[in-house]
């Protein structure tokens, strides 16, 4: 399943994210790990409901927020905390700086908006 992040608030020291999807009869666990879709630019962090992988994109929209408030508490719905959601991204940003095998476009866009 694929949800896609549509608005992020900053509130109480946490980056608030929220989709359109109703989550609220599901139980969502963090499953600690993200990969990236690099030609529809989103970094994904991965979520577990118990019988399926919930693919949570962050679309390149969502970045500036992201860098802005980095190292923050990460939550979507107020439902589920994405644990460990910068260690994983600091993972992934290192990876993606001059690594050509997610585009040119793509890794500029992570080093401009992330300042790496």
């Amino acid at each position: 399943m694929d949800i896609y992040i549509n608005e992020i608030k900053y509130e109480d020291d946490t980056l608030k994210c929220y989709v359109e999807n109703d989550l609220t009869n599901k139980t969502l666990i963090s499953t600690e790990q993200m990969i990236v879709d690099s030609d529809n630019f989103t970094i994904i962090y991965i979520l577990d409901d118990g019988e399926e992988y919930i693919r949570t994109h962050f679309v390149s929209e969502t970045w500036e927020m992201l860098a802005r408030y980095y190292n923050k508490t990460v939550t979507v719905n107020d439902q589920v905390e994405l644990k460990e959601f910068f260690t994983e991204l600091d993972v992934l940003l290192d990876n993606i700086k001059d690594n050509s095998n997610y585009g040119k476009e793509f890794e500029g866009k992570i080093v401009e908006t992330f300042a790496i």
